[in-house]
């Protein structure tokens, strides 16, 4: 039975995707300090930044859209392979295209480092592992490989928490309480991928207790969304010295309640319609952004840049990614519907050999 598109996860991806995209645009203008201009919206709030909002939102939406699209059955064979077309053919369509630009066009970077790290990039783990084993890492940066994990361990989880609901939860607390407070890696304790996990695990306990029927929807009304903005405005304004992972959690969870409780106001069709496609192209526009935002920026070095301006340079910006993500995404699909062909075509080659051979 086919389910009830959940448009308010799109809303909330569309703004993750949002904040990630200022967050770097802002990010980038701290480094190059003769930039003089001033920050779009802001960059750190009272407990962390903008970066740490979107991050967390993507993190919680991957463990509530995994749970919702296999809350009575999870066939692996099938959930492996959705979860491949999902992540590499864009991911390899982006980086094949950038890759070429760099290396091989421009010359923008050497090949200074042995080409078998070329097989990080081919898994998605090369963002992830650079700090450890430097390689040929353009874009995507440590998120790809976090997700990449967080994908293996879902079949687990789901299965724990479906059959162990409250023993699941103390169990992730005994490792994630002391892993935050006694972090022995060399790794910035916020990429660590178990640590990510009460994130996924938040999403998957919200469609499951919370959103993930029809009833449960509509007892989904002004309280939650009192609440929930009562914990991001205590979160945003009051500072603490709680570690790192601890806020990001604080923070994500509570403003994701809340944009879901927003999301659920949109009612105009034509909005609606736009925010889904918008939110089909995020990944693609992730992968894109980061290592786009220079063309924007650098050539504002060395004069001052007013608001108004600034605002109108990352509104090209924004529109140049949003466009190249596009693109990116429907040339990906272009290209594995072709990879799907040729590769039907051979099969049905070899099974004639086979049928002929025998004959």
């Amino acid at each position: 039975m086919k389910r009830e598109h959940l448009f308010p996860l799109d809303f909330v991806r569309v703004l993750a995707a949002v904040s990630i995209v200022v967050f770097h645009y802002n990010a980038v203008t701290f480094m190059e300090p003769i930039v003089n201009k001033p920050i779009l919206l802001f960059f750190n709030y009272a407990n962390g930044s903008m970066g740490h909002i979107g991050v967390s939102l993507f993190f919680i939406l991957a463990g509530a859209s995994l749970m919702y699209s296999s809350m009575e059955k999870l066939d692996l064979k099938t959930y492996f392979k959705k979860r491949f077309l999902a992540i590499y053919p864009l991911y390899w369509t982006v980086y094949a295209a950038f890759f070429v630009y760099n290396y091989l066009i421009k010359h923008n970077f050497a090949f200074d480092k042995p080409l078998s790290r070329l097989l990080l990039t081919a898994v998605g783990m090369d963002g992830y592992l650079n700090y450890l084993i430097p390689n040929y890492y353009l874009l995507g940066e440590w998120f790809i490989g976090c997700i990449l994990l967080i994908y293996l361990m879902f079949p687990a989880l789901r299965a724990c928490m479906l059959r162990w609901p409250v023993l699941t939860l103390v169990g992730t607390a005994l490792i994630y309480i002391p892993l935050t407070l006694f972090y022995p890696f060399q790794m910035d304790i916020q990429f660590f991928f178990l640590l990510r996990v009460p994130e996924v695990l938040f999403g998957m306990y919200f469609i499951k207790y919370l959103y993930g029927t029809r009833q449960q929807r509509e007892k989904y009304d002004w309280k939650w969304g009192l609440a929930s903005f009562i914990g991001v405005f205590t979160v945003m304004t009051v500072k603490t010295s709680l570690p790192v992972p601890f806020k990001i959690l604080w923070t994500g969870i509570p403003l994701f309640l809340f944009l879901v409780w927003v999301g659920q106001f949109i009612k105009n069709t034509v909005v609606k319609k736009g925010i889904s496609i918008f939110s089909s192209y995020t990944f693609a526009i992730y992968l894109v952004h980061h290592i786009l935002v220079g063309k924007f920026v650098f050539p504002l070095i060395g004069r001052p840049v007013g608001r108004l301006e600034n605002y109108l340079v990352f509104w090209k910006y924004f529109v140049f990614i949003s466009i190249a993500g596009a693109v990116f995404y429907w040339l990906s699909r272009i290209l594995t519907g072709i990879a799907a062909l040729l590769w039907g075509s051979a099969v049905s080659w070899l099974n004639c050999r086979k049928d002929t051979t025998k004959r």
